[in-house]
């Protein structure tokens, strides 16, 4: 029998969930019977046991002095220390300071909050200089939220908000500009149709190039 962690919410269908780390999560809805959870885990047991060995040989992103990070497609050495919560950008280095530096969630929570700090005005500075051609259209600039996603780099919301995932700040600038031309461009054809595809050939010619970047791997440590 697979072990899981059974996460009850709002949500009105059944979803499994494989961390990085291999354990399994199960979200399902409030009502959901035990028994309906369990068939539903063991009918996807192959699925899991793919995703777990895929998990398994992935390098894994260390939160360690020396480990390196991808910032901006560039690798950076991390630095940590003990002291005063304090995270930095220096020359090649990215400096930490933490409370606990031999623990990785202490060092990674430290990271991944300086990295949201910094995400809002790259983010928005990406939307700026893409948004004036719709604007044009008489479109209305729609609201950044910055968030984590596992398996989408962006998106666009019908009550005006575009999402980007955090993870774009691992990635070149013009992968960036990518994924929120690409969200820019629902503005006016929300599905991926033939019209979608011309209006991202005419604002983003290279667009096709761009979209590669997202799916080369990440410098490792």
């Amino acid at each position: 029998m697979t072990d899981y962690q059974l996460i009850r919410s709002k949500r009105r269908s059944l979803e499994l969930r494989v961390l990085e780390d291999g354990r399994v999560q199960v979200r399902a809805p409030q009502r959901a019977s035990l028994r309906m959870v369990q068939d539903f885990v063991d009918s996807r047991r192959q699925w899991i046991a793919d995703q777990q060995q895929r998990q398994a040989s992935r390098p894994r992103q260390r939160w360690q002095d020396g480990a390196t990070l991808a910032w901006r497609g560039e690798p950076l050495q991390m630095d940590v220390c003990e002291g005063r919560t304090r995270v930095a950008l220096s020359g090649p280095y990215l400096s930490v300071r933490v409370a606990e530096p031999e623990q990785e969630m202490a060092v990674r929570s430290a990271v991944e909050g300086w990295m949201r700090r910094q995400a809002k005005p790259v983010f928005e500075d990406s939307i700026e200089r893409q948004f004036h051609w719709f604007e044009q259209q008489g479109f209305v600039r729609p609201t950044l939220r910055i968030k984590k996603m596992r398996t989408r780099w962006g998106s666009l919301s019908a009550r005006g908000y575009i999402n980007l995932n955090m993870a774009l700040l691992h990635y070149p600038a013009d992968a960036l500009d990518y994924v929120v031309m690409h969200e820019l461009c629902h503005l006016k054809h929300m599905d991926h149709g033939p019209g979608f595809h011309a209006l991202m050939d005419a604002r983003m010619p290279d667009w096709r190039h761009r979209k590669t970047l997202l799916e080369q791997p990440l410098f490792q440590p």
